[in-house]
């Protein structure tokens, strides 16, 4: 009885310890989200320690933020906090944020030098944000242009769009007619062809 007595207990003080590792991890965890309340496309997200002389990569990738769209920047975990960011929105725009302690904050909210900017003519942007109000988990989806036979790779990559949730689907500038797929949990799948995707900035799935 006693040698249980004891086992348990030092499971008890393992799982503690566990505990307070996974916190004091997600305290220095300096990845944030980025939130765009501007009327401006976000296309680009550097974010480099304040160390650094250099910005470094693209942190969208392939990905844009549209307006009232937000996104996560993941950051590596390595005790570093403090980070200059600089957001460049379509247009060639750019915000920068200095000695940011991102470890300390959620989001990074953009109403700035986006908000005031007006596009100067038809930009033939098919850009948008895929919302999902179906209730369901979105695996895969496809956007390819109409013109096009095959539907391309999945849009999503590695992500998924749960209930609720929103997706930033970054197409080329130029075409605006696309067919899209959307596939859920489970292999249920919609299809809607030649839509006008540069007239809308959210595909609300239902």
């Amino acid at each position: 009885m006693h040698r249980r007595t004891l086992t348990a207990a030092l499971l008890g003080a393992a799982l503690t310890g566990a505990s307070a590792a996974t916190v004091a991890a997600q305290v220095n965890d300096p990845s944030f989200r980025v939130v765009n309340r501007t009327s401006s496309v976000v296309q680009e997200v550097y974010a480099s320690p304040s160390t650094q002389q250099n910005w470094g990569r693209d942190r969208l990738g392939n990905d844009v933020i549209q307006p009232g769209a937000s996104y996560i920047v993941r950051l590596p975990a390595d005790g570093n906090c403090v980070y200059d960011l600089r957001f460049v929105y379509q247009g060639d725009r750019s915000e920068e944020k200095r000695n940011l302690n991102t470890c300390n904050l959620t989001d990074v909210v953009l109403d700035g030098p986006g908000q005031a900017a007006a596009p100067s003519g038809p930009q033939n942007n098919p850009s948008f944000n895929l919302v999902n109000q179906s209730g369901r988990v979105i695996e895969q989806f496809y956007a390819s242009p109409s013109s096009q036979q095959g539907w391309g790779a999945d849009r999503l990559g590695n992500d998924v769009v749960q209930p609720g949730g929103r997706f930033a689907v970054s197409l080329p500038v130029g075409e605006c007619q696309y067919d899209l797929r959307v596939v859920w949990r489970g292999g249920d799948a919609q299809e809607r062809r030649n839509l006008n995707t540069c007239e809308m900035n959210d595909y609300v799935v239902r």
